[in-house]
């Protein structure tokens, strides 16, 4: 699953707002975030990063995030997770969908985690049809090159 994919499966929510919008008052989104608190150890996400991605061998530094759940109420709390994310698949090298998933398990929970899986089926399904239909035709065309389907 590429990078937009993961942003496409979060665009998604709907934000309420109060009628003193984006006043004075009460801003959109505060420019410094706010501090969130963690009651228990199970509620933190955490990884190893290299500090060094490419190189299997660099440093390894600690990193914690808040896990996301589905009762998560603030637009800023979501922002901030979704960095934590991206700064955690960079740390940990993982590039490619299918370990961008894996680890998704760790970082999110609840209805956060169910929608991300409904989200990732939703996009997989085209693309696994794809890849059957394309591995039944090569089966059908078979000229025998393949050592487990020869007679």
């Amino acid at each position: 699953m590429s990078q937009n994919n993961f942003y496409q499966l979060h665009s998604t929510m709907k934000i309420s707002v109060s009628k003193d919008f984006g006043t004075a008052k009460k801003p959109v989104l505060p420019l410094v975030p706010k501090t969130m608190n963690v009651n228990k150890k199970e509620d933190l996400a955490q990884v190893n990063l290299l500090s060094n991605p490419t190189d299997a061998n660099s440093t390894k530094v600690k990193f914690a995030f808040k896990i996301l759940e589905g009762r998560t109420k603030s637009a800023c709390e979501i922002i901030q997770w979704m960095q934590n994310v991206e700064r955690a698949f960079t740390g940990l090298n993982s590039n490619t969908g299918t370990l961008r998933r894996q680890m998704m398990q760790q970082f999110a929970r609840g209805s956060a985690l169910s929608r991300f899986k409904a989200g990732v089926a939703q996009l997989a399904t085209p693309t696994r049809l794809q890849a059957i239909a394309t591995a039944q035709t090569a089966v059908n065309n078979g000229d025998g090159t393949d050592g487990c389907c020869s007679n």
